[in-house]
């Protein structure tokens, strides 16, 4: 009987670890402040096409210094609905203008809600899906 409290502690934390990494993954609204929407222009400087989510990564020019974005987006799916149909839609070095939910700590990351291509191509991926992006 004396192990029966470390069985029931060992079945709680392993029950807590389980559902962590799903609340965590739709905790967008923790993480970014949705109710703003900010506005960047930045040299793309790398792109990483996976799931659940693509980064994208730019060079911003913020009051005289570089700061280096790295913006979280919709999966390859959710980019494929939106319109973009590949990475090699993306030429590294290439200046972009781009609209995020800013990181409610002041990192320089943010959700992305719009994109625009240099060629002038505009892209609102935020309501592609709300489920993959955290909506």
């Amino acid at each position: 009987m004396r192990a029966m409290p470390h069985l029931v502690s060992a079945a709680a934390l392993a029950l807590l670890v389980a559902i962590m990494p799903g609340r965590a993954h739709h905790a967008v609204q923790a993480q970014f402040d949705v109710d703003q929407a900010v506005e960047k222009r930045g040299i793309l400087t790398k792109i990483d096409w996976i799931n659940p989510h693509t980064y994208m990564h730019f060079d911003v020019a913020e009051d005289g210094v570089t700061r280096k974005y790295a913006i979280e987006s919709l999966g390859i799916l959710g980019l494929r609905r939106a319109g973009i149909d590949s990475k090699s839609a993306f030429k590294i070095g290439e200046l972009f203008t781009f609209t995020i939910n800013p990181s409610r700590d002041g990192s320089a990351t943010g959700l992305l809600v719009t994109l625009v291509f240099p060629d002038g191509r505009r892209y609102d991926v935020r309501n592609q899906d709300t489920a993959g992006a955290g909506g």
